[in-house]
This record gives C-alpha cells, sequence and structure tokens, in this order.
C-alpha cells in the first residue's frame, strides 16, 4: 500500500511525550518493515527536522533522524519542482492552506493515493477526492487496506 505521510505523523512517532505518539508509532514500525510504501516530499523530512530539533534541543537528534529518515527504503522523497509547486499554489489558493500543507496535499491529489494525517485543518479543508486516513485507521486493520 501506498500512502502520503504528513509530518506530524513521524514527528508524533519520533516523540514518546506526544500525545499521538503511541498511535503514531506503528506507522513508523511499518515504515521500517516495508510493509507500506511513503510518498512525500522532501519538505517533510525538513519539518520533521526541525520540529524534532526544536522538541530535543539536540542537534545530533536532529541530525540522527535526517539521516535515517531519509535513507529510509520504504519512503521515496520527492522533489518540489516548479510545476509541483505551481499546482500546490493553486490547491492552497482553493483550499486556503498553508503552504506546506498545500505541498503534502498535492502529492496525495497527484498520486492518487491516500494522506495519513492527524491535522484537523487538512481534514477540513481537503477536497473530496483525497482520501484523508487517520494512523488508528491504518493500524487497526490486519489485512491491506481497499484504498
Amino acid at each position: 500500500m501506498r500512502l502520503v505521510v504528513d509530518s506530524n505523523i513521524f514527528v508524533s512517532a519520533l516523540d514518546p511525550k506526544d500525545i499521538f505518539h503511541k498511535e503514531c508509532y506503528p506507522v513508523l514500525e511499518k515504515l521500517l518493515n516495508e510493509e507500506i510504501e511513503a510518498l512525500c516530499p522532501v519538505l517533510v523530512l525538513v519539518e520533521v527536522t526541525s520540529v524534532i530539533r526544536r522538541r530535543t534541543n539536540s542537534l545530533d537528534i536532529a541530525v540522527a533522524v535526517y539521516k535515517n529518515l531519509s535513507t529510509l527504503p520504504a519512503i521515496n522523497w520527492l522533489d518540489i519542482t516548479l510545476e509541483v509547486a505551481r499546482r500546490a499554489c493553486l490547491l492552497g489558493a482553493q483550499t486556503r492552506m498553508k503552504g506546506g500543507d498545500a505541498i503534502i496535499l498535492q502529492v496525495a491529489e497527484q498520486y492518487k493515493i491516500p494522506l495519513l494525517t492527524k491535522d484537523k485543518e487538512i481534514k477540513q479543508r481537503a477536497p473530496q477526492q483525497v482520501k484523508i486516513i487517520e494512523p488508528s485507521e491504518l493500524i487497526k486493520s490486519k489485512q491491506k487496506p481497499d484504498f
């Protein structure tokens, strides 16, 4: 199964103090075991690394997060080209989303795959054609969801 993983899922999975850690950590395990495949804009990598740095106040931990996530075989990191930015700009203008959220949502829309997120604003504003799922939906199912 392929899906787009939002930054907040990685952050929650990596921070044991996060309120959504227990819900999001199994997603990271599925990625580590290559049970799921993620398509993510490289912006997600920057956001996760930066948030982990702020939360832990540790440069070493942030760099380790960057190195490990960037080389994880189950994650395909997608460049943000001018064409991707153009589509995200239009999507952001239509939905009134923040720029980073529009880029992440754009990937889900372009590849026609679900977006895994805990972000309430994305859930409320995403176009109907983009399927939004929660980590609990992904983890509850013992079999692969039919997306």
